[in-house]
């Protein structure tokens, strides 16, 4: 799925975007693609219910700040 779902994302973005873009800034822009869906997969598996409430980071209050 994820391949194909990158080319897909990518196509978008090269159609839109490529006449201003170097073949190899498009080829960044195509790893970056497949990271981002790779990523979005991942979270597509984590099932969560109605009730999961999101991650909260505790950072204490320091004077510095």
């Amino acid at each position: 799925m994820s391949t194909e779902e990158s080319d897909i994302l990518f196509k978008l973005v090269a159609e839109k975007y490529g006449d201003r873009l170097t073949p190899e800034e498009l080829e960044e822009v195509k790893k970056g693609v497949e990271r981002i869906t790779e990523a979005a997969e991942a979270l597509r598996k984590v099932k969560t219910d109605n009730w999961d409430e999101p991650f909260t980071v505790f950072k204490p209050y320091t004077k510095e700040e």
